[in-house]
């Protein structure tokens, strides 16, 4: 199973407990690193990806809240232990490019290490819209000056940032927005949706087991 994550509702969190908004960032990292950790081990669960940084956040964030952000990206470095521990691959997906080059030489080091790992592998969405991985798309689709004639659904997603991956069976979003965001705009057409009322610290093993559950009595017949 193919799991995706929106870890939204942290700063909402942060709010509610009357904690500055910038307290939420490392409640956010402890969290994704224990659900990492109990998804890998307790679920048939092949690839999971959490959107950790849309790209509007990277525009429209103030530049201290994006710097803590950041620098939580690159404690990934300290998981390796544990990735190798638990045969976990890691990937990115997207635009990383806009990201500190201290933050793509960090990232890009996880992902040498863990490469040959043969577990579950994580992906991290960085810098991630999804209707800019579309727009992306039809620029390379342009470079390579592709016939039309030749395009149809499969030739389209192997060009697509998320095709060398399957498309994600269910979709969790916390906070309880029931909205998704555009993530994994082309990829979720058939993806099951759990929308969780727990903001994202406070999205457990419970609320896990629960949404797993769900998706496991849906009934997917595949356009069948």
């Amino acid at each position: 199973m193919h799991l995706g994550i929106i870890m939204d509702g942290n700063r909402r969190w942060a709010k509610a407990k009357l904690l500055p908004t910038i307290m939420w960032h490392k409640a956010w990292f402890e969290n994704a690193v224990k659900i990492i950790g109990y998804a890998g081990k307790n679920w048939d669960i092949s690839h999971l990806t959490l959107w950790a940084l849309s790209k509007e956040n990277l525009i429209k964030r103030e530049p201290e809240e994006l710097s803590g952000i950041i620098k939580l990206i690159e404690k990934l470095a300290d998981l390796l232990p544990e990735m190798q521990e638990n045969n976990i691959k890691f990937e990115t997906i997207w635009d990383i490019e806009k990201l500190p080059q201290t933050s793509q030489i960090i990232l890009q080091k996880v992902k040498d290490q863990t490469k040959n790992n043969s577990g579950m592998v994580l992906i991290a969405a960085l810098v991630y819209s999804g209707q800019d991985e579309i727009i992306r798309w039809i620029k390379k689709m342009t470079s390579l000056w592709v016939n039309i004639d030749d395009l149809d659904e499969k030739w389209f997603k192997q060009f697509l940032d998320t095709g060398r991956f399957p498309s994600p069976d269910l979709i969790i979003r916390t906070g309880w927005d029931m909205r998704h965001s555009g993530f994994m705009l082309y990829e979720s057409d058939y993806s099951e949706y759990y929308f969780s009322e727990k903001f994202w610290p406070d999205f457990d093993e419970f609320e896990l087991k629960k949404a797993i559950h769900c998706f496991q009595w849906a009934k997917r017949n595949f356009w069948k």
